[in-house]
């Protein structure tokens, strides 16, 4: 794997996120933490932004493939192409889909080492000549074609395309993995009375709408590096609407 550099464009804060693409990282919290970097990357370019997160969101929430055949492709093309910061995001998501340790594990190593099933064998070697942009045989597409659809057959092209770009995109910027958050932070804005506080302490995690004086939660999740300012805020609130769920105390109770 790559080791971790100085970004050659460092990802955006929160704050100074479009409203649209901070929208789209509140409406897909189901896909879990680690996007932070990934979504202030692309927010140097919020047209495409918006774009290529539409795609993604198609290809997780919309698609044909099933979570468990997506999740083998994505973590295979991130293998091959030595992008760590996107295998280790999709960990948890391939868990969700059913795949166990050991054979997340093995979507990173020779496929010998492990015994897929036929299906997972094709699929998985047709990221491998997909990552490498090389031609798909036709003993392997056949092979494809008795377990997938043609409309299945058409989104594992595109997905393992878009796993490639990101990847390669990521990789050459030498965008840093996410820290794990520490803390869920939970708002109740009809209970805030526009005091700005927490805005004043966290402008990364929390913007006031002119127009009301309530204050909006920009990221739910926060990463490790905001812990310190997000208590601060939940302290200074003086209706009491921010709630914090401090994971490390859950762990350790």
């Amino acid at each position: 794997m790559t080791t971790t550099r100085t970004p050659r464009i460092p990802p955006l804060p929160p704050a100074q996120w479009p409203p649209v693409l901070r929208s789209l990282l509140a409406d897909s919290r189901q896909d879990g933490p680690g996007r932070e970097n990934l979504f202030g990357t692309l927010a140097h370019h919020p047209v495409l932004a918006h774009a290529w997160l539409s795609l993604a969101r198609v290809l997780t929430h919309e698609g044909t493939l099933g979570h468990r055949r997506r999740e083998l492709i994505v973590l295979r093309v991130a293998h091959r192409l030595d992008a760590p910061y996107v295998h280790g995001r999709h960990r948890v998501p391939a868990e969700e889909a059913g795949l166990t340790g050991g054979e997340i594990d093995a979507t990173a190593a020779d496929l010998a080492v492990h015994p897929w099933q036929p299906e997972d064998r094709a699929l998985l070697e047709a990221a491998d000549l997909l990552a490498a942009n090389s031609p798909i045989p036709g003993g392997l597409w056949d092979r494809l074609a008795r377990c997938l659809t043609p409309e299945q057959l058409v989104e594992l092209l595109v997905l393992a395309g878009q796993t490639a770009t990101m990847c390669t995109t990521l990789n050459t910027l030498r965008t840093p993995s996410d820290r794990q958050p520490s803390l869920t932070v939970l708002l109740e804005r009809d209970r805030c009375r526009g005091a700005g506080q927490c805005v004043d302490v966290a402008p990364e995690m929390f913007e006031q709408d002119a127009s009301d004086g309530r204050v909006t939660l920009l990221v739910p999740d926060p990463d490790a590096r905001y812990a310190d300012e997000v208590r601060f805020a939940a302290d200074l609130c003086p209706s009491g609407a921010i709630t914090l769920v401090d994971h490390e105390e859950t762990a350790h109770s």
